[in-house]
C-alpha cells in the first residue's frame, strides 16, 4: 500500500511498469532523483493506523477475556468464604475485592456469575430469589 502512494506521487519508479499497478516480488523500485514539488505532501503512515486498529482490538478482546476470569476467580473465593451468598453483597464484594485492578462493570459480573452457575461452581438458592450458594 505504501509503495502504490508513492509510485502514484511519482517519488519512486517502478521498472517493470509505469503506473506500478501489477508489482510482484521480482519488481525493482528505485527513487526518482529528478523529484522536485514542494506542495505535495505523501502521508505513508494510513496503512499502519489500519494495522494498530486491528491490533488495538485484539488486545482489548485479550483483556476482556483476562478480566472475566479474575472476575470468576474473585467470585469463586468470596462464596468459597460465604457458602451463601445474596447477589447485592456479592456485587458489592466482587467490586471491592477487584476495585485496585480494574473497575469492573455490573453486566459482566452478572455474565460471569451465570458462567459459574453452568460449570456448577454455583447455584441459586430455591425458595430465595437472589441468593446464590457455593459447590463444593
Amino acid at each position: 500500500q505504501v509503495l502504490g502512494i508513492l509510485l502514484k506521487s511519482k517519488l519512486l519508479v517502478c521498472g517493470t511498469s509505469e503506473d506500478g499497478s501489477n508489482l510482484d516480488q521480482q519488481s525493482s523500485v528505485s527513487l526518482y532523483l529528478g523529484y522536485k514539488n514542494k506542495k505535495l505532501r505523501v502521508n505513508i503512515n494510513v496503512p499502519m493506523k489500519t494495522e494498530q486498529k486491528q491490533e488495538q482490538e485484539q488486545t482489548h478482546k485479550y483483556i476482556e477475556e483476562d478480566r472475566k476470569l479474575l472476575i470468576q476467580a474473585a467470585i469463586v473465593r468470596i462464596m468459597k468464604m460465604r457458602k451463601m451468598l445474596k447477589h447485592q453483597p456479592l456485587l458489592a464484594e466482587v467490586l471491592s475485592q477487584l476495585s485496585s485492578r480494574f473497575k469492573p462493570r455490573v453486566p459482566v459480573i452478572k455474565k460471569c456469575i451465570d458462567i459459574l452457575i453452568e460449570k456448577e461452581y454455583l447455584e441459586r438458592v430455591e425458595g430465595e430469589k437472589d441468593t446464590y450458594a457455593y459447590l463444593a
